[in-house]
């Protein structure tokens, strides 16, 4: 734990902005991490800002993403605040005070609101009345939403547990616990759930999959092997959470691999070097992978051969992607946000929506919401 507490506080503003790692460079070389200058584009994509909220305190991590609930989106920020917003018109419905600082965002299902706080106690909330129904410590700081479930509540920690609570009560149901590397990159990815099962990937680069009612272990396989001479080179954290699509679990690390795993086979049958801290990106019939040092990489969902590679957005810092309108859409360190044509890679549409650098992005209907580090939240439309 020690050697992960000293990578933390020697690598500050780079991991932790999912900024390309270049530990060897030198000051001959210091220019190759310089961004990118945005190049012109050719489109006809208008970005439109429906509307905008600040929030309090810093997203530094991208983990204050908003949920959405019956017609709500639902904000938590790292003070404590819980905000129920109309997420066409921007009005705030309630806000609720919890008090506490949250290392995480809300997660929200079958009538509850979930939030982590920064010691590690899981808080579980009534939607309506907005009472706190129950907490529960796990044992470490959560760093990634939590998945609500119709009688579990499944959280991911930072010590490489998998927990899950009891969606009534908070009783811990069963837990899993995942061998832990000497370092590792500060951050998680969510669980997922599909068929009963829960996916989750982990920070020793591997993939699992457990029974959601008993937490019985089914299979697990490795997104990537060790493969350096240093503990550095073998830094192989799975940060980000997997996405099903048809039979298979795509799941990608840092410094390792894009993989897919055959729920049939239990097991990974096909791989493609990525390095990225971003879930993959599904749809339109392509496969996309954000990479840590900004270059976007493409293959065909169908065959799995590769597609386009853009280099447009090198060390620009960039956020994960999402699909909105058949484009997929990024932003950067700059508060930029940018169209691309996801069967091209060509940029289609681009505008400055932040002062800060942005964080995350999710979806919602035909909108798309923006959170930034300092924990703005934009609306916007094309």
């Amino acid at each position: 734990m020690q050697y992960k507490i000293i990578l933390v506080l020697l690598l500050t503003g780079v991991i932790s902005s999912c900024s390309s790692l270049n530990f060897w460079s030198n000051e001959s070389d210091e220019d190759l991490t310089t961004p990118a200058k945005l190049l012109p584009f050719t489109g006809d994509y208008s970005i439109d800002i429906a509307w905008k909220k600040s929030f309090k305190g810093s997203d530094d991590l991208g983990a204050f993403k908003p949920a959405f609930y019956s017609g709500q989106i639902i904000v938590a920020d790292s003070s404590g605040d819980i905000i129920s917003i109309n997420p066409e018109t921007g009005m705030i419905n309630w806000q609720k005070a919890l008090g506490r600082n949250l290392a995480a965002g809300v997660a929200a299902g079958f009538g509850r609101l979930v939030v982590s706080d920064v010691d590690g106690f899981v808080i579980s909330l009534d939607m309506e009345s907005q009472e706190i129904l129950w907490e529960q410590n796990i044992g470490g700081e959560v760093l990634a939403r939590a998945i609500v479930d119709a009688a579990l509540v499944v959280v991911k920690n930072s010590v490489g547990e998998l927990v899950a609570l009891d969606a009534m009560t908070g009783e811990k149901k069963w837990t899993f616990r995942s061998q832990l590397p000497a370092l590792t990159v500060r951050g998680t990815g969510e669980p997922i759930i599909k068929d009963g099962i829960v996916f989750s990937t982990f920070d020793n680069g591997r993939l699992g999959a457990f029974q959601l009612n008993t937490g019985f272990f089914l299979w697990d396989g490795p997104i990537s092997f060790v493969s350096g001479s240093s503990e550095l080179e073998n830094l192989l954290d799975a940060d980000s959470s997997p996405v099903a699509f048809n039979q298979l679990i795509f799941a990608v690390n840092y410094q390792g691999n894009l993989t897919a795993f055959d729920t049939a086979q239990k097991r990974p049958v096909w791989n493609a070097k990525a390095s990225s801290f971003h879930s993959p990106v599904v749809g339109n019939g392509m496969i996309m992978v954000i990479q840590d040092n900004g270059s976007i990489l493409s293959f065909s969902s169908g065959n799995l051969q590769p597609s386009w590679t853009s280099e447009e957005y090198l060390f620009r810092e960039l956020s994960n992607g999402v699909l909105l309108n058949n484009t997929m859409m990024v932003g950067d360190l700059e508060g930029y946000l940018h169209v691309m044509n996801p069967l091209t890679g060509k940029t289609v549409g681009r505008k400055k929506v932040s002062r800060n650098p942005i964080k995350s992005i999710v979806t919602f209907g035909d909108l798309a919401y923006i959170v930034d580090q300092d924990s703005n939240l934009v609306a916007i439309s094309l």
